[in-house]
């Protein structure tokens, strides 16, 4: 299977997600900063309901 990294950086925050192209295989996503961190590995299924929840909270946000 081939791993792929795609990574995002702004200021002291860096975000990265790690998936491969295994139908089963869960994301991972990982945010840091210098005061915190967070990962998780989400299972595939479940990224569509992720994504919308996102994009319905940006879009209260007049900067996105």
């Amino acid at each position: 299977m081939m791993e792929t990294t795609l990574k995002y950086q702004r200021g002291d925050v860096d975000i990265q997600v790690i998936y491969d192209d295994g139908a089963l295989s869960p994301i991972y996503l990982g945010i840091n900063s210098a005061v915190e961190s967070f990962e998780v590995n989400i299972d595939r299924q479940d990224i569509g309901a992720v994504h919308r929840m996102l994009r319905s909270a940006t879009q209260t946000d007049p900067n996105f």
